[in-house]
């Protein structure tokens, strides 16, 4: 139980969209010192940054750490809270804050400031990939490609746009793996081009790729699209846009709590925006991982 003044490290990520921080900040800070959080603000200086900022805060008896950023930042940060019980409370100032929509946060900083003032604490599952944690998805084939071929300079500029831009113009030059996959220990062996391991429903934004998925349900919702054309895949993407995809025939859909992907090419991996490195990837649940404020 979380008992005033509450020890917080307020982590704010400098690449964030800088007019919305300059505007709503101090406000949202204030919002928090006024609900008895004792504040320590950290602003980012370079990529990376976030876990060890964390980590130390933890070490050095923090109570409480809020995450001022998108999704980015908040697997960072996730990342050096999940062995501790440090709760996590976030102030969406990212491009597309899929975590903070997934958990019903306020967009707007100073109403995702008074969720956490009112000190109330959810339970939630995490993913984990290769050793690296993650809160909504995983995933391999054409998005992560998309994500490989997404500069810092453009992600700045057009925020959860910047995906899109990326898959829109590098399509063509996409050449799709086969990828195998081996659900809960053999038990349902498959094939794929594309798949993603869910956490959580929403996907980039607003879209419900997994739409099954729920965040403490002790399961990860994994989708596998096994189309090999370039146009069917434009096709699927379409239909996701409609919540239609999971009625096309080359689509299979699962609960799991572990699985193994691997592919005799490289195939990238993503893990909650952020390029993971390549195939194989070995994904499985952790129930009940993390405390969000929410």
């Amino acid at each position: 139980m979380l008992v005033s003044p509450i020890r917080t490290k307020v982590i704010v990520n400098r690449d964030s969209k800088p007019r919305k921080v300059k505007r709503y900040l101090s406000s949202a800070l204030r919002v928090l010192r006024r609900n008895g959080f004792r504040l320590s603000v950290y602003f980012t200086r370079g990529e990376g940054e976030v876990f060890s900022v964390t980590q130390e805060a933890i070490q050095q008896g923090f109570e409480t750490i809020v995450v001022a950023g998108g999704d980015g930042t908040a697997n960072e940060a996730i990342n050096a809270i999940v062995k501790s019980k440090v709760p996590l409370g976030i102030l969406p100032f990212g491009g597309s804050n899929v975590l903070a929509r997934e958990l019903q946060i306020p967009m707007h900083p100073v109403r995702a400031a008074e969720v956490i003032a009112q000190k109330r604490l959810r339970t939630i599952d995490l993913g984990v990939a290769n050793g690296r944690y993650f809160a909504m998805m995983a995933s391999c084939g054409y998005d992560a490609y998309a994500v490989s071929r997404t500069s810092r300079r453009i992600k700045k500029i057009i925020h959860r746009y910047a995906y899109v831009w990326a898959g829109i113009k590098d399509f063509l030059g996409y050449k799709p793996s086969e990828i195998t996959l081996s659900l809960d220990d053999g038990k349902v062996i498959e094939k794929g081009t594309f798949v993603v391991v869910g956490n959580s429903h929403f996907y980039g934004g607003s879209h419900q790729i997994t739409p099954f998925a729920e965040i403490d349900d002790g399961f990860l919702d994994i989708l596998i699209y096994k189309g090999k054309r370039q146009f069917g895949l434009a096709r699927f993407a379409f239909h996701v846009l409609f919540k239609q995809h999971l009625k096309l025939k080359n689509v299979r859909y699962y609960r799991i709590r572990k699985a193994t992907l691997y592919s005799t090419k490289p195939t990238l991996v993503q893990v909650d925006g952020d390029l993971l490195g390549t195939l194989p990837l070995h994904v499985e649940i952790v129930p009940s991982a993390l405390q969000v404020f929410c």
